[in-house]
């Protein structure tokens, strides 16, 4: 809101023509700190203002601001709550109750009213009614706005001070109540000196470039203005040692308005102070003195009743848009409206994928009007248009009328159209549009009729672009497969114009592709086909578990193994087998329910026994099927261990409300997704994207899918488990999509056949380069994918990327320039993979200074590959000596690019050991460095372990 001083002064606006012109200081050579942002609008984008240490919202739009979002190990960030001390708006909830004589005039311009500071029950009123809720809610950091709006009302010097000296005891009282509290003003510069060492920032809006509220219009700020502005904030930073915050305002609808924000941001940081430039509501992500660089895509569909994992819309682009670095959010237009509001600086781009039939008129002139305001966008199938409905001029395309002759292709771009199957025209099934002469576009497939109509199924426009169906994916009956006809990833990535920013990556840590295995406890108790006929548990136990040792992640059933479950029978005898799986070090425990739903969405509308296991005088319930059920799992685990994992169960479609409700029970969740890719099968619509999310609530997808896809719903063949090796290798090359992960039932352990086939699976992905985790270190680095943020700074150009506190890998393209790495923070190294490379970093908020002219200093050492996470990283002043611990889950490898150099773990020297298998590609990197590969800890150790390294290279 703007401040009481501004708005006189904006009279004083109408009579100027422009700014002067020099009113910056000399610039400063660091970031002013912290990092601010405001954002007032609903529906707040809670992961992008994560990237800022500081984010002012209104509170009414956050539901819970201790789990907003997922906070970077070691970097720091808060939501601030708006509270408004000065004035009130008839449309707060706690205005009825205001204590009687509080106001006092009004503020047309905002329409609200002003407070009385000295009015009694105010103060309390003030903190008991307005603040303590929040603090409830878990507010900790508030944004104090309208503090000098008395002036509206106050008009001499006794008046003034009387309510200077209320509010300088109301900010002292909230600091007594509440000392954790972190307070940033707007403005209040006559209380700093009583109130200073009360508060963390102050603010001030209006330096450069201002609002009008009453007239909804921007100008600049007249010099004389600026002045005595930049004056107070100065002394709010140089006297007082507070940040200092300077809010302005760009009209959003003007031309190049984001080059302008950009502009006003670095003129307000030459002048030393903490940039916000964004709408004159704030209710648009702005910029500071970070940029936010957007990666997540607005994704539009209509799910036609189907759950949203079944949609074209999530089977088809998920993938494709993780791959491009995008997390999205789904509009589903058959449940909730297109948003409306600033997109631009929130999201890359917008997404639509509509089937036939869809019918939609609000969206293309809501996409007319996005792309007019400089969104960019891609649209699959079509445009939602009923019959007899027009596109907006705007697009750039025509509806051309057609005999209904034969069509041919006229021309199509090799490149892109025709990727895994061909370019089929069908009339029966072609949308009669081309590029208007004058859209500046460019055909990606032109189709002609007999009588020289020509149609542009696909094509680049000067807004994106898009493709028709039926030249999206091809539909395979007689196989129920289908096959991309367009190449995604490149129309993606052309029509978004996406910039070439570095992608947080989960198939990857320190430079080797992850290697997990996951267990779905479903035959836990069916007995083996084998002599002597024991439990597949146990079969499974001695057979894959401690002959393997890999990190493995088991899950049971509780209504299958407890005494009150389906099996009393034999429970003593499960639950002593579980007991000794739980036990083993390399073994972490997860819940797959109580009753298993095979059918989540028609057992939660049923909640009998029809769909899901019959366990006795149960009626089905979330609490009790999901934490109940871990539970009941932590009574049969050794001391030192819990389960805070759910593995979906039976169809793993979960709706909303389950997923919602694994999240309120504290617990993560992986399983569903489908990715079926084999040989036979080998499209790009048959890898799933990395989850999925329901009205704000994201299930993780398993990165590879169980023995029952592979072997017709267990009937045979059985030993057809093996067949996924060849997906592995296939979400692996020539793209990484997934990591590896052995995914099976217990069941799987029963059959002579299916034996067979994971020991062939565990040998071959035994003998892959990998880096181990466990499924809970996968299902966090996805959660922190979609929540990563990358930013720029204005000033350095370097780029700030709070990954998480588990994601620990970033990927470029091939020929991607590296970043400095001696002048970069938090990268610990890189290295060569398909079609990538990998950066390898070492916490949770790195920053990474521009490219250097020629690549890398030569001697500078770093780390080519890890098995495992790197933390704590320090290098020395002259860039020779490294210093960081690797976390991995059993014995540790290194492999250091660097003229003699020498490595210590734990303090003690080792020598390097020889090359074997794949570990390292290549002796020599692409700077033709050495890289050194050594090996070392416990052989047999499968425990995590943290190993303290120092790396020491000559000049």
């Amino acid at each position: 809101m703007l401040n009481l001083l501004f708005r006189a002064l904006c009279l004083t606006c109408l009579l100027l023509a422009g700014m002067r012109a020099s009113m910056a200081q000399p610039a400063i050579t660091s970031a002013p700190r912290p990092t601010v942002a405001f954002y007032y609008g609903d529906h707040p984008p809670l992961a992008e203002l994560a990237a800022f240490d500081i984010a002012v919202v209104e509170p009414a739009h956050v539901a819970d601001p201790r789990r907003s979002a997922r906070n970077a190990a070691g970097a720091s960030h808060q939501l601030f709550a708006y509270v408004s001390v000065g004035e009130v708006r008839a449309d707060r909830p706690y205005y009825a109750r205001l204590p009687k004589g509080s106001l006092r005039g009004g503020n047309a311009a905002w329409g609200s009213r002003v407070i009385d500071q000295t009015a009694p029950g105010w103060r309390d009123f003030f903190l008991d009614a307005i603040v303590a809720p929040l603090w409830q809610a878990g507010w900790r950091g508030f944004f104090l706005d309208t503090l000098d709006s008395y002036g509206l009302f106050a008009k001499t010097d006794a008046e003034r001070r009387a309510q200077t000296d209320a509010l300088v005891a109301l900010i002292t009282e909230f600091k007594r109540r509440y000392p954790d509290a972190r307070l940033m003003t707007n403005r209040g510069f006559e209380l700093l000196p009583r109130v200073a060492s009360l508060i963390d920032a102050v603010a001030a809006e209006s330096l450069v470039a201002g609002y009008d509220a009453a007239s909804d219009s921007y100008r600049p700020v007249p010099q004389a203005d600026h002045d005595w502005l930049a004056a107070q904030l100065r002394t709010v930073r140089d006297t007082y040692h507070l940040p200092a915050v300077a809010i302005d305002y760009v009209d959003p609808a003007a031309p190049h308005a984001r080059d302008a924000a950009r502009e006003t941001a670095r003129r307000i940081r030459a002048d030393g102070f903490i940039p916000w430039v964004a709408d004159g509501g704030l209710a648009s992500m702005g910029v500071g003195a970070i940029e936010v660089l957007p990666r997540r895509a607005l994704l539009i569909t209509d799910s036609y009743g189907l759950d949203l994992a079944r949609t074209g819309a999530q089977r088809f682009l998920g993938i494709q848009l993780n791959y491009l670095g995008l997390a999205y959010d789904i509009v589903d237009l058959s449940k909730e409206a297109l948003p409306e509001g600033i997109l631009e600086g929130r999201y890359a781009g917008i997404v639509a994928w509509f089937r036939a039939g869809t019918s939609h008129p609000e969206f293309a002139p809501w996409l007319a009007r996005q792309t007019a305001r400089g969104m960019r966008a891609a649209v699959f199938g079509n445009f939602a248009l009923p019959p007899g409905a027009d596109l907006p001029p705007s697009l750039g395309l025509a509806q051309e009328a057609t005999d209904g002759a034969r069509l041919t292709i006229a021309t199509r771009d090799a490149a892109i159209m025709g990727f895994e199957a061909p370019v089929l025209p069908d009339r029966s099934a072609v949308i009669p549009l081309r590029l208007a002469d004058d859209s500046g576009g460019r055909s990606l497939l032109r189709l002609t009729d007999a009588d020289k109509h020509y149609f542009d199924a696909a094509a680049f426009t000067a807004w994106g672009g898009y493709v028709l169906a039926p030249f999206t994916v091809l539909e395979l009956d007689a196989i129920e497969s289908q096959r991309w006809v367009v190449e995604p990833m490149r129309f993606l990535r052309s029509a978004l114009a996406l910039q070439a920013l570095p992608v947080p990556d989960v198939t990857t840590e320190g430079g080797r592709r992850m290697l997990m295995s996951h267990v779905d406890g479903d035959g836990f108790a069916s007995r083996a086909e084998i002599p002597g006929a024991p439990f597949a548990s146990e079969v499974m136990l001695k057979e894959f578990l401690e002959r393997y040792r890999l990190p493995t992640t088991v899950s049971v059933i509780e209504g299958e193994l407890s005494a009150s479950g389906v099996y009393p029978a034999s429970s003593q005898a499960t639950e002593a087998i579980a007991r000794r799986i739980f036990a083993l070090p390399q073994v972490e425990p997860a819940s797959h329910s109580y009753s298993h739903p095979f059918d989540w969405a028609q057992a939660l509308a049923d909640r009998g026994p029809t769909y899901r296991l019959k366990v006795p005088g149960y009626t089905l319930d979330l609490q009790r099927e999901l934490r109940g059920s871990a539970d009941y799992i932590n009574r049969l685990l050794p001391p030192g261990k819990r389960t805070d994992i759910f593995f979906w169960t039976g169809d793993c479609v979960p709706p909303a409300e389950a997923i919602a409700a694994s999240w309120r029970e504290g617990l993560l969740n992986l399983n569903g997704g489908d990715t079926l890719i084999t040989r036979s099968r080998n499209s790009w619509t048959e890898i799933a994207g990395q989850g999925v999310r329901k009205e704000g609530w994201y299930q993780v997808f398993a990165p590879h899918q169980n023995e029952n896809v592979y072997t017709n719903n267990w009937t045979g063949p059985f030993y057809g488990f093996e067949r996924v090796i060849e997906t592995y290798q296939l979400t692996g090359e020539p793209y990484r999509f997934k990591p590896i992960d052995i995914y099976y039932h217990v069941y799987s352990a029963s059959k002579p056949g299916s034996i067979a086939a994971l020991h062939r699976i565990y040998d071959w992905a035994s003998a892959q380069p990998t880096t181990r985790v466990y499924a809970s270190q996968y299902i966090r680095k996805v959660l922190d994918f979609e929540d990563a943020t990358i930013a720029r700074d204005i000033a350095s150009g370097e780029l700030i990327v709070r990954a998480g506190a588990d994601l620990r890998t970033l990927r470029l393209a091939p020929d991607a320039p590296l970043p400095d790495l001696a002048k970069s923070q938090g990268l610990a190294g890189f290295t060569a993979g398909p079609n990538a490379r990998y950066l390898t970093l070492a916490a949770g908020e790195v920053r990474l200074a521009p490219p250097v002219a020629k690549g890398q200093p030569a001697a500078l050492p770093y780390i080519a590959e890890a098995n495992g996470a790197i933390a704590d990283l320090r290098r020395s002043a002259d860039g020779r000596e490294l210093r960081f611990a690797l976390a991995a889950n059993g014995p540790g490898l290194l492999a250091i690019a660097g003229k003699s150099c020498s490595l210590d773990i734990d303090g003690k020297p080792l020598a390097p050991t020889p090359i074997s298998g794949r570990f390292v590609t290549a002796a020599k990197d692409s700077d033709a460095n050495p890289i050194d590969h050594y090996e070392f800890g416990a052989p047999n150790t499968v425990q995590a372990t943290r190993y303290l390294a120092r790396i020491r290279c000559a000049q």
